[in-house]
């Protein structure tokens, strides 16, 4: 399942490009507040940089806790940023959540269940915090209706694109497989495990056991082997 991640490792990329780059505006817009707006871009970077090279070599049950957590973090140091200018709802920092979230809606091939628990995070976060702050009518309406609007239309795009990532990740047609090792090979002309092709291509996972034959012929003549089964008959014949 590793094509799966692609995109998320992307949007990382990213995000340790763009990030960083909207410090210059910092600069500008916030003069008196942009040593604490410096120390958040360099955290979310370093912790950017540091998912990209764990989420490359950690096992695949892994990525989807990795997604969340660093979406999470994410939005919560762009609230933290409104929050730190003492600007709110009124802050321009907020459309940075729309970033993120249109950004995981269109990238990210979670189950759409978990998607709907990072938006709830999201948005969450967002007015809990931010409530925090003196804030008037109209700078809370716009919040509401520009990052729940956006949150509602980002859950509806994200599950029709997991639905259509599905659908064309199933296997159809003809597969090429090795009449000797059992290797499949894909349209790129390159062999892979059958293993890794189904899980590349599919939703399935794979766990690993060894079958009666197979045990036969590999501890057949091996001690313990033999007095294991031995005591199986026992048991069995004691039923």
């Amino acid at each position: 399942m590793r094509e799966q991640i692609k995109p998320f490792i992307f949007g990382l990329k990213l995000g340790m490009i763009i990030f960083p780059l909207f410090f210059i505006l910092d600069y500008f817009i916030y003069p008196e507040y942009r040593a604490f707006l410096l120390m958040i871009r360099i955290g979310v970077s370093i912790y950017l940089a540091l998912t990209v090279f764990i989420i490359k070599r950690v096992d695949q049950k892994y990525s989807h806790p990795i997604i969340f957590v660093t979406v999470f973090l994410l939005s919560i140091s762009i609230s933290s940023m409104c929050f730190v200018t003492k600007d709110g709802f009124a802050s321009s920092y907020y459309s940075g959540l729309l970033q993120i979230i249109i950004v995981t809606a269109l990238l990210f091939n979670i189950r759409p269940k978990h998607y709907v628990m990072i938006m709830i995070f999201i948005v969450t976060q967002h007015f809990i915090l931010l409530a925090q702050l003196p804030w008037k009518v109209n700078g809370l309406l716009i919040n509401i209706f520009a990052v729940g609007g956006i949150s509602i239309l980002a859950i509806f795009v994200h599950q029709f694109i997991f639905h259509l990532v599905k659908e064309n990740k199933s296997l159809k047609g003809l597969l090429p497989i090795c009449a000797n090792c059992k290797k499949i090979r894909d349209d790129k002309g390159y062999w892979n495990q059958i293993e890794s092709y189904i899980q590349d291509h599919s939703e399935a996972a794979f766990s690993h056991g060894i079958c009666p034959e197979c045990s036969e012929n590999m501890y057949g003549k091996e001690e313990w082997y033999i007095k294991m089964k031995k005591k199986k008959n026992i048991g069995i014949n004691k039923k």
